[in-house]
């Protein structure tokens, strides 16, 4: 059976309780190499750990969401987890992205004159 995660709906509501209970050691691996993944990416931005502490944040803050995504298979609570991780960072990686060093910029400067 082909999973279509378009077919899955993942809310980002927050009304829900917090529940540890859903991080198991499975969960948790997960948790880790979605970190990890999101470190990778967004080296400028955001560090592993911080990552990791986020993505155990989703996971108890989003339970249902979670269980939900982690019933349908490992990798999509993987996917879940990192397109969380992707929409509270990606801006941020963008702007920095995009951004000169001082260093840069002051010899474009010099070099025009300034």
């Amino acid at each position: 059976m082909s999973l279509n995660l378009m077919d899955v709906e993942f809310s980002t509501s927050t009304d829900e309780r917090p529940d540890w209970s859903v991080v198991t050691e499975e969960v948790d691996g997960i948790a880790l190499r979605a970190a990890r993944r999101a470190a990778d990416q967004y080296a400028g931005t955001l560090e592993f750990e911080d990552a990791y502490q986020e993505s155990l944040i989703l996971l108890a803050t989003r339970p249902s969401k979670a269980r939900a995504a982690y019933q349908a298979g490992p990798g999509a609570l993987y996917r879940w987890l990192s397109q969380r991780l992707r929409d509270e960072h990606l801006t941020e990686a963008k702007h920095r992205s995009k951004a000169k060093s001082w260093e840069v910029n002051q010899a474009q400067l010099e070099a025009q004159g300034y």
